[in-house]
């Protein structure tokens, strides 16, 4: 794309074999109230397509992109849509790199949905206007989905998790004009059936979160390593859901300091049992770290600051 500042009215469609190459660009968006969906960028996905039939081989790269500096330009940031930055479903092959996410309103600035073999890096994720009819934990900023119903951006709602993700080297933060993020990265849509896989999050920077900093959500084989989760209400947080009993959680090397009220390291297995669990070599108060209900470590192993 040649430098320059584009208005977006309708979502980016993106196709397999592409690479969005949007360095030294600017994007933002005056998107209608109805009739597109509220997304800067999406992937092309067939009506039928389930599983990760759909795109593959989809590459993000660069640029600034804000939903909604034209409403604030205009004077009327109410009136701005909910919106995601950029959403990829039943897709694989995915990265998204360098990405600089400016102000994002309710929603996420990444959301991969469907998702197998998905990277996210060294993209800064800078600024979030909360939903005042949610919680602070329904504002992921990289948020890891599976179709259900209301959250289908394209395709089959048959519940398809993601697989073989890694987030590296990634800022989330305020910005000059917005709060934190609710999360950096979490899950607020789930399936006991439809466990999210091989999960990595590793090397990045999470500030003034308004929620905890990191978080997983029914997910297994997950490694959370060589964060820095600094002046955010809660820390690293993994949990389980109903009817799902989780396996392998690694949480090694990271450095939570600042927190607020909530754990700055929890694990919750109360709703089903967490097993083979690693807690190790990580620079956090212990009088926040809190294991509740079935939290078992892996054979040999001990848990850091066990309460």
């Amino acid at each position: 794309m040649p430098k320059a500042t584009y208005l977006l009215t309708e979502p980016l469609i993106v196709h397999s074999n592409t690479h969005l190459d949007a360095t030294d660009v600017r994007i933002v968006a005056r998107f209608p109230a109805t009739g597109v969906k509220h997304t800067m960028v999406l992937n092309a996905v067939s009506a039928t397509a389930g599983g990760y039939s759909g795109a593959t081989n989809i590459a993000v790269t660069g640029g600034s992109w804000d939903p909604v500096w034209d409403f604030v330009q205009s004077g009327v940031l109410d009136q701005a849509p909910a919106m995601n930055g950029i959403t990829m479903i039943h897709a694989s092959d995915v990265l998204i790199e360098n990405v600089t996410m400016w102000n994002v309103k309710w929603w996420h600035g990444i959301e991969l949905n469907a998702v197998r073999r998905g990277t996210v890096r060294g993209c800064s994720l800078m600024g979030w206007i909360r939903d005042p009819d949610q919680g602070l934990w329904h504002g992921e900023a990289v948020q890891l989905d599976l179709p259900a119903g209301g959250n289908t951006w394209g395709g089959a709602s048959d519940l398809t998790p993601c697989t073989d993700i890694l987030l590296t080297g990634n800022t989330c933060d305020a910005s000059g004009s917005q709060l934190g993020w609710g999360q950096f990265t979490g899950s607020h849509t789930s399936d006991p059936a439809h466990r999210h896989t091989n999960v990595r999050i590793q090397g990045n920077i999470v500030r003034n979160t308004r929620y905890d900093g990191i978080a997983t959500v029914n997910a297994q084989n997950v490694r959370i390593a060589d964060n820095t989760v600094e002046g955010c209400e809660g820390g690293i947080y993994v949990k389980s859901v109903a009817g799902a009993p989780l396996q392998t959680v690694e949480i090694t090397g990271n450095q939570v300091s600042g927190t607020g009220t909530r754990d700055a390291l929890g694990i919750r297995g109360d709703a089903a049992a967490i097993t083979d669990v690693v807690v190790s070599g990580n620079t956090v108060p212990c009088e926040k770290v809190h294991y509740y209900g079935t939290v078992t470590p892996r054979a040999g192993a001990v848990l850091d600051c066990a309460s």
